[in-house]
């Protein structure tokens, strides 16, 4: 392509329609994307974004009242200081949309970030439980790096107040240097009787610094504010943009450090359908030709909520150019996606450059949706703002026209009567002033000048106010008694246990649509997306670096067999209404507990080849108790304990063999003891006996009064002690 000798950049496609039949190659069977021309994908991407922004702008910003939103969040007051200066009372703000709109936000963000993961691995098909484990692990790494819970936040927070939350994930890989520091030389090894130990020395505790360079894999997820992405105009499916709108533009401004990073990326390289980023030396000589300016207004919602379009508090636009550098010059970047293709053109000058045009394989439109209220055949959402603007309209309005009328007997006009003396124009007096006027025939001067009477405020305005608050939090849902914790003495329901359940049941009712929203339109897609990035993309050396130790024996074994990258999951996110599972749990483990304790229970299961893993109930009581870190309890022993533990068991079972040696020499102590009683008690009745029948009884009888004598002398003492074993 040609270049400009005032700006030596690439002249870009000419901005034409209709597109020819000669730019676009089409597959038979619709087996593949059309691939466009790289002047095509410009003027796609152009007219497009066109269509799409007079949409938003024509059709949604202002019927969804967004602008309004932003300005009834902040609830300036315009005009203060000339209003203090011509007398009237200042106005006051209210701020029932802002405080409506924390309250619930931070209700969702409870529910879904108030586990340490904010999502559940059911394994499908031949995966392992330690599989899922270690996914759950390596993914819980990666949404750490993507920043996931605070741009989720952002969105959230967005989500609430406007209605509709916009978000993008993606994938990048990074050139990360680290510096560490190594010893010069490693600590000497001596042997001892417990083992090798350690020892440091002067040499080695010495270090010098080591650097390394390392690619990283770092996905990214990206709050994005409303009017920075397009969606088509048939979009009508809440939380699913996939479904129905066939293609979105982010709205981007780059900088010429930006292009240059952009360069390393294989997607912005030179094919046959882009030219990818013109030369550094073509983008240095069009930034310092160029020197200072802004890039054009992307959209103009966009612009209505920053410092430039708005009248309350913001950031400067992104379009603006706020450093004196040349370098720092914002240039308009327009990126379309659709489900298999993403197309970017660099706008500037009026012209528009084809950078990247080519198949992504991520598998969607790599954008997210979430709302608050659905709307019927539309993508976007009702919120706070819209909801609860007439409140504080009503609420702000009578308050200050009461204030008003409450401040009239300090600026009340004064009357003075028709007379020779009396002023023409209104006059200002002063305290300690004095003001001559006549008196006319009376002679009361009382009578000639005088206050106006201060009307009464309404006593409806106080029921109004009341009124329009108390509705505003019943139509929101953010009532006292449901999502801030206040009670008042009359409302007794959350006295008892069942009561305080039924509240806290209806308070999470309250948020359960907008969190299900985040659950299935933003946590549900992120996650898999990484799964699908990490098999596709991911080198296994990195995974298994960034997994724990306490996975890496799992991995390495499951790698080995081709099964960690083959595995399958169903993703869900416990969250919201679902909350009532984990509360059910947390009831029923203190009865687990109880039942697996049981030495029945115990010596069955062995008897069956099984036992109890205690190591599992510890990992489910850390779980449910929330701790925002999980210690391990159990360790391995160090060698040192391992001695000490041999030594203790080894005396443990001296003492036992003791024990038992003892216990059979009792046990033998005990029947010598009840032998030589027995024959004692024979020799004893046969004495008696020989006696009886030396008195003339005869032996049978004599025998049995001898055992009726002792049976009798049991039944009175009971045996003798050294009978009983």
């Amino acid at each position: 392509m040609a270049s400009s000798a005032a700006a030596p950049m690439p002249v870009g496609a000419p901005m034409r329609l209709p597109i020819r039949e000669t730019e676009i190659t089409t597959t038979e069977g619709a087996g593949q994307s059309p691939v466009y021309t790289e002047d095509a994908a410009a003027v796609l991407v152009w007219s497009n974004y066109q269509i799409a922004k007079a949409f938003l702008e024509n059709n949604t910003s202002w019927l969804l009242e967004w602008q309004e939103a932003d300005i009834l969040y902040q609830s300036p007051i315009p005009n203060r200081r000339v209003r203090v200066e011509e007398g009237r009372p200042t106005r006051v703000p209210r701020f029932l949309v802002s405080k409506f709109t924390r309250t619930l936000a931070r209700a969702v963000k409870r529910g879904l970030f108030a586990e340490q993961v904010p999502f559940m691995l059911r394994p499908q098909g031949k995966t392992t439980q330690a599989q899922a484990d270690a996914w759950t692990a390596l993914l819980t790494i990666l949404l750490r790096r993507m920043k996931f819970q605070y741009h989720g936040g952002l969105q959230i927070n967005c989500q609430t107040l406007q209605g509709t939350g916009v978000g993008k994930f993606g994938w990048d890989e990074r050139s990360v240097t680290k510096r560490t520091r190594r010893r010069k030389k490693v600590p000497e090894q001596i042997e001892m009787p417990t083992g090798t130990k350690e020892v440091p020395t002067k040499e080695s505790d010495e270090f010098e610094e080591h650097i390394e360079t390392v690619k990283e894999s770092w996905p990214f997820y990206e709050y994005r504010r409303l009017g920075t992405t397009l969606f088509d105009p048939k979009w009508c499916t809440p939380d699913e943009p996939g479904e129905s709108a066939g293609y979105c533009i982010d709205i981007d401004y780059v900088t010429f450090a930006d292009l240059q990073r952009m360069r390393q990326l294989s997607c912005y390289q030179k094919t046959k359908t882009s030219p990818g980023i013109p030369p550094e030396e073509d983008l240095k000589a069009y930034f310092f030709a160029k020197q200072q300016g802004s890039a054009p207004t992307g959209s103009q919602t966009e612009d209505s909520m920053s410092a430039q379009g708005s009248v309350v508090t913001h950031a400067e636009g992104r379009n603006r150019q706020t450093d004196a550098s040349p370098l720092e010059q914002p240039l308009l970047l327009l990126e379309q996606w659709d489900a298999e293709t993403v197309k970017t053109i660099l706008c500037y000058e009026g012209r528009k450059l084809t950078i990247r045009n080519e198949e992504h394989y991520q598998g969607s439109m790599s954008h997210t949706s979430v709302t608050w209220w659905p709307i019927d055949n539309s993508g976007y959402g009702m919120g706070i703002g819209k909801i609860n603007g007439p409140d504080q309209r009503i609420n702000q309005g009578v308050i200050n026209e009461c204030l008003k009328m409450i401040a009239y007997p300090m600026n009340a006009p004064i009357l003075v009567a028709r007379g020779d003396n009396a002023p023409t124009q209104n006059v200002i007096s002063r305290h300690g002033g004095f003001w001559q006027v006549d008196t006319g025939p009376s002679g009361d001067v009382n009578k000639a000048v005088g206050f106006m009477k201060a009307p009464d405020v309404p006593a409806d305005a106080w029921r109004f106010v009341d009124l329009s608050q108390r509705g505003g939090e019943e139509l929101s849902g953010a009532e006292p008694q449901m999502q801030q914790g206040n009670l008042t003495s009359k409302q007794g329901a959350a006295r008892s246990a069942t009561g305080a359940a039924r509240v806290a049941a209806m308070s999470d009712q309250n948020v359960a649509d907008p969190v299900d929203s985040f659950a299935n339109g933003a946590i549900i897609p992120t996650v898999e997306f990484l799964i699908h990035m990490v098999k596709t993309k991911m080198p296994l050396q990195e995974i298994r670096k960034l997994l724990s130790a306490k996975h890496a024996t799992v991995i390495q074994a499951a790698i080995e067999q081709e099964q960690f990258l083959a595995s399958e999951f169903e993703v869900a996110v416990l969250a919201g209404q679902k909350l009532a599972a984990k509360q059910g749990i947390q009831q029923l483990i203190p009865f687990f507990l109880q039942i697996v304790q049981q030495p029945q229970l115990l010596q069955f299961l062995h008897e069956r080849g099984d036992t109890v893993d205690f190591v599992v109930i510890m990992d489910l009581l850390l779980q449910v108790s929330e701790l925002a870190q999980q210690p391990d309890i159990f360790r391995p022993l160090t060698p040192r304990e391992r001695v000490m533990v041999k030594q203790m068991n080894q005396g443990a079972q001296r003492l036992q063999a003791q024990a038992a040696v003892e216990n059979l020499k009792g046990q033998n102590r005990v029947r010598e003891i009840k032998t030589k009683g027995e024959v004692d008690l024979g020799n004893r009745a046969a004495e008696i006996a020989m006696e009886r029948i030396g008195e003339g009884i005869p032996l049978v009888r004599a025998t049995g009064l001898v055992t009726r004598g002792n049976d009798e002398d049991v039944l009175r003492h009971g045996l003798p002690d050294v009978m009983h074993e």
